[in-house]
């Protein structure tokens, strides 16, 4: 059985979260190729990062996926940055990149995931075998999805107990699976192992719900920009040939 995976930044190094049938199983990747290299037999490998790079406009895709969320949780998408930007070396470069490119500057959030973006553009430029298995997704849309809205703030009181019910209530196989990913690498791991650490609870709960959302969609997603725009439309390609699109999936 092709296994089903979740992968989102955890400040130290990729977090994989895997689900084959019922089993689920986490571990930390130094490396994106790492992570194709262990699961280049999933069906699907869902990423927390924008694939496909716009070159002056902003993508249709971000602005669906803020629609989605309503504009109490829409900050916690942000604006791709342009080719250009991701290419640059320094913070005012990138900015003055963005800027010239289409108007806009370009925020810190975006500049800090800019060497995780251009690290997943360079392998999905150079590896054509897994284009059609790594895709772009959005913990939060996801989770408002599943939950059928958006969810408080996970940094509020219970934001990260209300992720975890959904999940639970998504799948039967979820229950008890946080705190025994919890309990094995974030509490139990030696320290000189490669862990997720005691600060990254959040992005575990990230990597869970893509993981989750690649196994109920089974190849199969819905698209963010298709929910702006209120019907299904070709997707768009940047000119490396890569899709730009945001996909998620709905609770069966």
């Amino acid at each position: 059985m092709a296994p089903s995976v979740g992968v989102d930044w955890a400040s130290r190094g990729w977090l994989a979260v895997a689900i084959v049938g019922d089993e689920w199983t986490a571990r930390m990747h130094p490396s994106i190729h790492s992570v194709w290299f262990e699961h280049r037999d999933a069906e699907s490998i869902l990423v927390d990062i924008p694939i496909g790079l716009p070159e002056s406009e902003r993508r249709e895709c971000d602005r669906g996926a803020k629609e989605f969320l309503g504009p109490d949780r829409a900050r916690s998408v942000f604006w791709t940055p342009c080719r250009d930007a991701v290419e640059r070396d320094t913070y005012e470069s990138a900015k003055r990149a963005n800027q010239e490119a289409r108007g806009d500057s370009l925020s810190t959030q975006a500049w800090g995931l800019i060497p995780r973006i251009r690290e997943v553009d360079r392998f999905l430029r150079d590896t054509e075998d897994a284009r059609g298995v790594v895709a772009e997704s959005h913990p939060e849309v996801c989770f408002a999805s599943f939950a059928g809205g958006s969810l408080p703030s996970k940094h509020d009181d219970g934001g990260l107990d209300d992720r975890r019910a959904i999940l639970e209530a998504t799948a039967e196989s979820a229950a008890g699976v946080y705190d025994g990913f919890v309990a094995e690498h974030i509490e139990g791991q030696p320290s000189w192992a490669r862990r997720i650490g005691s600060s990254n609870r959040d992005d575990l709960l990230d990597a869970m719900v893509l993981a989750l959302t690649a196994d109920v969609g089974g190849g199969e997603f819905d698209r963010t920009a298709d929910h702006a725009q209120g019907g299904t439309e070709s997707v768009p390609k940047d000119a490396e040939g890569l899709p730009m699109q945001i996909v998620y999936a709905e609770s069966k």
